[in-house]
């Protein structure tokens, strides 16, 4: 296999004004693919925002420790394997144990469900798709968003690896039993779980199952509103496992 050639970024603002007045123009800052992506992705400083939306196939390495570089990517079916029993506990305790009765428990885990997704909404728009543009910042944001951006068919590093998703869900945990009844808490809890769960194990999907062999008219529409977040417009088309937010917050895809 060839080795691959450095992907140049947009031409900077130096850049642009050296060539208007004929002088020399700077290098334009650039991604070298044949050595691991997340250490140069910084140095492109505001460039970065035109690079990282502009799709590429293929699986680029991302660190030189080959450690590192494989407990950062993570296969879609850890995500059920690993949080789907605890949910199902959580839930279960709550009938079991805090004495909720089984349809409040539904019930509540139902809410639970609808409270991940407004969570999943507010993470993509406003966390996932702020610009940083310090060197850190910049970083930060590839590493946890821009990667998927930037190379959308890579399918280890689409789903949230095991260790970022344990901070988010002990927050919401945190959260939920300092501010609820314990049962109460425990039922919400397992339901925004369930709701996290279904929301990575459908990204997946509408990223790799073709649109004619998912099931039904629904899941099909996500992938279409999906691809046209990351192939159109990616100031629109927040919500993955629901259109909702999106509906009620005037930012559906076309």
């Amino acid at each position: 296999m060839g080795t691959a050639a450095a992907v140049p970024a947009a031409p900077t603002a130096a850049a642009a004004a050296a060539a208007s007045d004929g002088t020399a123009a700077p290098p334009a800052p650039s991604v070298d693919r044949a050595k691991p992506i997340v250490s140069q992705v910084g140095g492109l400083g505001p460039a970065y925002w035109t690079w990282v939306h502009e799709p590429e196939p293929g699986q680029p390495r991302f660190f030189g420790s080959a450690l590192v570089e494989s407990i950062s990517k993570t296969p879609w079916w850890l995500v059920p394997l690993l949080w789907l029993p605890l949910f199902t506990y959580c839930l279960a305790a709550a009938v079991a144990w805090r004495r909720v009765p089984p349809l409040a428990a539904a019930g509540l885990a139902l809410l639970g469900v609808l409270g991940w997704q407004l969570l999943e909404y507010l993470i993509h728009r406003f966390i996932f798709h702020a610009e940083l543009n310090s060197r850190l910042g910049i970083t930060f944001h590839f590493l946890f968003h821009g990667c998927h951006h930037k190379y959308p068919l890579d399918k280890l590093r689409l789903v949230f690896p095991p260790v970022p998703a344990a901070l988010v869900v002990g927050a919401v945990y945190g959260s939920l039993t300092a501010t609820l009844p314990y049962g109460t808490a425990l039922a919400v809890f397992a339901g925004m779980g369930y709701g996290y769960v279904a929301y990575d194990c459908l990204h997946y999907m509408v990223h790799h199952v073709p649109r004619g062999a998912l099931p039904g008219p629904l899941l099909r529409d996500l992938k279409r509103r999906h691809m046209h977040h990351h192939y159109r417009d990616h100031s629109r088309g927040y919500g993955i496992s629901s259109v909702l937010f999106d509906i009620l917050l005037c930012t559906q895809s076309a």
